[in-house]
C-alpha cells in the first residue's frame, strides 16, 4: 500500500506540476492578451482624437470657406455695378458728343439760311461762343475719358482680385487640383 500510495502522490505531484506549469503558461498569455487589449484600447483612443481633431480642422476649413464664397460673391456683385456703371457712362458719354454734334449741326443750317453774309451777327456770335463751348466740351470729354478709364482699371483689379480669391479656395478644397496661382 505504501508504494500504491507513493505512486499516486508522485502521480499526483507530476499532475499537480504539470497544472502549474500550463496555469503559469495561461497567465503569461493572459498576461500578453492584455497587454496587447490595452495597446489597441490606447490606440484606438489616438484614432478617435484624431478623428476629432481632424473634424474641427474641417469645421474650420468649412467656415472658411463661406467666408472666402461670400467675399467672392460681394466682389462679383461690385464689379457688375462697376460694369454697369462704366456702360452708362459710356452710353452718356455718346449721347453728350452726338447732341453737340446736332446742335452745331443745327446752328450751322440755321446760320446758312439767315444768309451767307459775313457781317450777319449770329455767324459773329457763334465764331466767338462755338470755340470756347468746343474746348469746355473737349475738357469734359477728356474727364468723362479719364473716369472710365479708372473705372475699367478698378474692373480689372477687382476681376484679377476675384480670380485670384477664386484660385485660393479652390486650392483649399482640392489641393492637388491647383499647381499655381496666376492671373
Amino acid at each position: 500500500m505504501l508504494i500504491a500510495t507513493s505512486v499516486f502522490l508522485t502521480f499526483n505531484f507530476f499532475n499537480w506540476s504539470q497544472y502549474l506549469t500550463e496555469l503559469d503558461g495561461l497567465r503569461s498569455q493572459l498576461a500578453a492578451t492584455q497587454a496587447t487589449a490595452d495597446a489597441s484600447a490606447a490606440s484606438a483612443q489616438s484614432a478617435q482624437l484624431q478623428c476629432l481633431a481632424l473634424i474641427k480642422e474641417l469645421d474650420a476649413k468649412n467656415s472658411s470657406l463661406k467666408e472666402h464664397e461670400e467675399r467672392v460673391t460681394r466682389l462679383g456683385e461690385q464689379l457688375d455695378n462697376l460694369q454697369k456703371d462704366l456702360q452708362a457712362r459710356e452710353s452718356s458719354q455718346k449721347q453728350l458728343k452726338d447732341e453737340v454734334t446736332r446742335i452745331e449741326h443745327d446752328i450751322m443750317k440755321a446760320i446758312s439760311q439767315a444768309g451767307d453774309s459775313k457781317d450777319c451777327e449770329l455767324r459773329k456770335l457763334l465764331d466767338e461762343v462755338s470755340p470756347k463751348n468746343f474746348e469746355k466740351m473737349n475738357k469734359l470729354l477728356v474727364v468723362k475719358d479719364e473716369e472710365i478709364t479708372k473705372l475699367k482699371d478698378e474692373i480689372r483689379v477687382m476681376s484679377a482680385h476675384w480670380k485670384l480669391k477664386t484660385k485660393e479656395l479652390e486650392s483649399q478644397v482640392h489641393p492637388s487640383l491647383v499647381p499655381s496661382i496666376t492671373i
